[in-house]
């Protein structure tokens, strides 16, 4: 009897790893938005090349996913399918971990596979390629999962592994991950000075102890200095948020702006469905002073959900928290269960989480919208190997071109042009797989090119010196003779850029009108 429940046990996990990997898999392999679709790509690949984040190019976000990216370039190759790998992965670490919190809080193994399905649709499929959101998104509710489960059974271990996992989402990317780290803090002191487990307590220190030494050798190491990481990770993305929130003139959306209702309640409304009643089940608990341990349970998944809504208005990207949904049902489930609602309830639960599961996964999962493709024929989509074998699987459209054929044109002259300068030269571009398909290194700058200083500091930054120094070292320690540009029409342009060099003339050529300019260095005229 216990060979036959744990080959169940076994079997159900191997479905949920396949379909969180498949479901991920088939969505990213449709269409791409270069900007968010590749961020990951060449950032990974010149990680290989002993160039590195935050020393030797400007990122604001995802040091982890950097590194993850490296890891499956590394083992599967240059591919695309690698990238797609990387995503698919984190898909499947994060619902068999949310099966396993299931089982933990005591839900039929048969539930915790529904709710986990669900789950695997909603979560990492919306975006389908490594997105820094996500990573931080996911690693924040795993340390949620564990430190209830650490407070529950007192773990030694978990209380070890939750600094760590704490680290991980934040450099990840900064949000929502602070936000859950200063309830992970809350919710711990209060358990120590409660129980006074000392045990629990040393492994909890020694795990945040052993994270900052691993981060500080980490930059010894690298020779990468703590100044850049402080201006990089922490000052500059602080500006980007405190703009957004105090409606700063330089924030692309402003938190105020968020604050309607079709915002508040229309866009996430499958969220408060069960957000709402948990609340309810939850103060009639406390009215009613039940001692039960499913109000620590209760009070954690609610502060979260409100810190992953407040993070959603601040951010302002494409909804990427539906896998809330599933989440919220669960627990609600359990309420009903403890509680002895009528069971009637769960059957409701079923039924709207079903209808929200198949609504959103053809909204964000088949019709892409989190990539701007929900209103593209993508029926016009080629295969991405037109571009390069590189990029197998993927079927090439993007909101940018009507024609997917002259996108593809214009890159494959960019490529040909790139492979046979043999100079030192530098991309800035949003296709970040260029270094990726030519297995050559082109001395990116940063990830993103965007001037309203959401993704670097532009000329009318605080910061602007800072990272226009970090471009001139870069161009001066690498030799570089000339640089390249490359976007959809007028999404690039020089006079944008030309501002980040000191003492630097260039002689500009256009290749492709609006869309692809080489700029060589020269000599300036005295």
């Amino acid at each position: 009897m216990i060979l036959k429940e744990r080959n169940y046990q076994y079997l159900v996990i191997l479905i949920i790893a396949i379909y969180a990997f498949f479901i991920n898999w088939i969505s990213a392999n449709v269409g791409a938005m270069p900007i968010d679709t590749f961020g990951f790509l060449d950032t990974g690949y010149s990680i290989l090349k002993n160039k590195l984040p935050i020393r030797d190019f400007w990122i604001f976000t995802g040091i982890t996913v950097d590194y993850l990216e490296a890891l499956f370039l590394l083992i599967f190759g240059n591919y695309w399918s690698s990238h797609v790998t990387h995503a698919s992965i984190i898909n499947i670490i994060a619902s068999l971990s949310f099966y396993f919190f299931l089982n933990e809080i005591n839900l039929k193994k048969s539930f915790s596979f529904f709710y986990s399905i669900s789950f695997a649709t909603l979560c990492y499929p919306v975006s389908g390629t490594p997105f820094a959101y996500l990573h931080s998104y996911i690693l924040s509710i795993i340390l949620i999962f564990l430190l209830y489960v650490g407070i529950k059974n007192k773990s030694n271990l978990i209380w070890f592994i939750i600094p760590i996992i704490s680290f991980l989402a934040f450099l990840s990317m900064q949000t929502p991950s602070a936000y859950i780290i200063l309830l992970v803090i809350f919710f711990s002191i209060y358990y120590f000075v409660k129980e006074k487990k000392i045990d629990n307590i040393k492994f909890a220190i020694f795990g945040s102890i052993t994270s900052l030494i691993l981060f500080f050798l980490y930059l010894i190491i690298t020779n990468t200095p703590f100044k850049s990481f402080l201006y990089q990770y922490i000052l500059f993305p602080l500006t980007i948020g405190e703009g957004r929130i105090t409606s700063g003139n330089a924030a692309y959306v402003s938190l105020i702006d968020q604050l309607n209702f079709k915002t508040l309640i229309g866009n996430f409304k499958f969220i408060h469905i069960f957000f709402f009643p948990l609340i309810i089940a939850t103060i009639t608990i406390f009215i009613k002073k039940k001692k039960s341990d499913i109000k620590v349970l209760n009070l954690l998944i609610i502060l979260s959900t409100l810190i992953f809504l407040f993070n959603q208005l601040v951010t302002a990207n494409q909804i990427y928290i539906f896998s809330l949904i599933p989440i919220l049902a669960s627990i609600l489930h359990l309420n009903i269960l403890q509680q002895k609602y009528s069971p009637k309830l769960i059957f409701v639960i079923f039924i709207i989480l079903i209808f929200a599961t198949a609504k959103f996964h053809f909204r964000y999962n088949v019709d892409r919208k989190f990539h701007d493709l929900e209103k593209v024929n993508k029926s016009l989509a080629l295969n991405a190997e037109l571009i390069s074998k590189n990029l197998k699987n993927l079927k090439w459209i993007t909101p940018h071109y009507k024609n997917p054929k002259e996108e593809i044109d214009v890159i494959k002259k960019a490529l040909d042009v790139l492979e046979n300068d043999k100079r030192s030269k530098s991309l800035i571009t949003h296709y970040q797989f260029f270094s990726t398909i030519l297995d050559q290194d082109l001395n990116i700058f940063n990830r993103w090119y965007l001037w309203d200083n959401n993704t670097h500091p532009t000329e009318s930054h605080k910061y602007f010196n800072f990272y226009k120094n970090m471009v001139n070292e870069n161009i001066e320690k690498n030799n570089i003779k000339v640089i390249y540009l490359l976007g959809s029409e007028k999404e690039i342009l020089f006079v944008n850029v030309k501002n980040y060099f000191t003492d630097k003339c260039f002689k500009s050529t256009t290749l492709v009108k609006d869309k692809f300019s080489m700029h060589e260095i020269i000599n300036c005229k005295k």
